[in-house]
């Protein structure tokens, strides 16, 4: 006896693998827009970080270089100190700013930048005891004045230049960032592109099975009404004649009472493989509920008729094999032409179950 297949109604893929591919695409959508984020941090992070240092070293760099210049004329005894002075009080406010000011927290975020600008202030503010030893008359202190404002100053432009220019190592390990971030991002991309397909396809697979199953009687694998009726619809849009058979099966009755659904459903089974056995291109099998069958066959004419129902008849001869041993089933059958009969589905199928009753207790 045949057992039906609880399978047939979870679809195609498991529960668990649905949901595991859902989680899957949805980490890497959600992966994908934090690295789209970061990206465009990063990106902002270089523009600002770019625009900071352009200001803050373009000030600093003018005011240190106009302090060596004024510095280098300390020597002459008519030039006025004070003026140095001044210059070297606006250096000091420009190294301020740019080491304590908020504005220039992006252009100091690295450790190494900091570091430097810093050591290069403390090496500035050491210079204030040669200048009022310079401004007190000392010439030896001017010359050092000069000599150490002007080391710092091309310490200074030595530093931007190599860390500041488009090749610079600090611009190629954010340069290096930047692509190691679009690299992941176009994998995790193509990933999720490639979750989302299996998603679509995933999709595309159930709507076809449940589609199927809607269509589909679960028992025998036979089209259902449903699907009898879009067969016959499809005929009729194609302007195909065909004919129906309804059949009814004698005796199956005595066998649920007697031996239980159970032994009703695998003779259902059973008289469905049978029929099955008839179909080709123009037939088709179909099960209408209960006990009751159709056959839908394209092109009959007379003489096919008589071979057709004589072969359905024939289906019955042997007994039908059950556990609790062989029954006996046999059936009536009714037929309807289209169009001869009716180009109305309704009333062709009434027609045929009235026939097929006028069989069945004419016996």
């Amino acid at each position: 006896m045949q057992k039906t297949n609880l399978n047939l109604y979870k679809g195609p893929f498991s529960t668990s693998a649905k949901l595991t591919l859902l989680a899957v695409t949805v980490c890497l959508l959600i992966a994908n827009l934090a690295l789209l984020q970061e990206t465009r941090t990063l990106a902002r992070s270089y523009s600002d970080s770019q625009n900071q240092a352009t200001w803050f070293l373009f000030n600093l760099s003018k005011e240190l270089s106009e302090l060596v210049s004024e510095s280098s004329r300390a020597e002459d005894s008519s030039y006025d100190l004070k003026r140095v002075e001044l210059k070297y009080e606006l250096t000091w406010s420009r190294f301020d700013l740019l080491i304590n000011s908020r504005e220039s927290d992006t252009f100091l975020s690295r450790n190494e930048v900091k570091s430097f600008f810093v050591d290069l202030f403390y090496q500035f503010q050491t210079l204030e005891q040669p200048l009022q030893l310079a401004l007190n008359g000392d010439d030896n202190a001017a010359k050092l004045f000069y000599r150490e404002t002007s080391r710092l100053y091309l310490s200074m432009i030595d530093y931007v230049t190599r860390n500041f220019r488009v090749a610079s190592p600090l611009y190629k390990e954010q340069q290096m960032r930047a692509q190691l971030l679009f690299q992941a991002q176009f994998v995790l991309l193509g990933i999720f592109v490639l979750c989302a397909g299996f998603m679509a396809y995933f999709f595309y697979k159930e709507a076809r099975f449940h589609k199927k199953m809607s269509l589909t009687d679960p028992l025998t694998q036979l089209p259902n009404r449903i699907g009898m009726f879009l067969h016959m619809d499809k005929y009729i849009q194609d302007k195909e004649h065909f004919s129906i058979y309804l059949l009814d099966l004698n005796g199956f009755k005595a066998i649920n009472d007697n031996l239980g659904h159970q032994a009703g459903d695998a003779a259902l089974q059973e008289v469905a493989l049978r029929l099955k056995k008839l179909e080709n291109a123009s037939v088709r099998v179909c099960r209408m509920g209960g006990d009751e069958f159709a056959v839908l066959c394209k092109h009959v004419t007379n003489d096919e008729h008589q071979v057709l129902n004589q072969a359905i008849h024939q289906l019955f001869v042997p007994p039908i094999a059950l556990e609790q041993g062989p029954a006996k089933l046999s059936t009536s059958l009714g037929r309807a032409c289209f169009p001869d009969d009716s180009e109305n589905v309704d009333a062709l199928i009434n027609l045929a179950d009235k026939r097929m009753y006028r069989m069945k207790f004419s016996r």
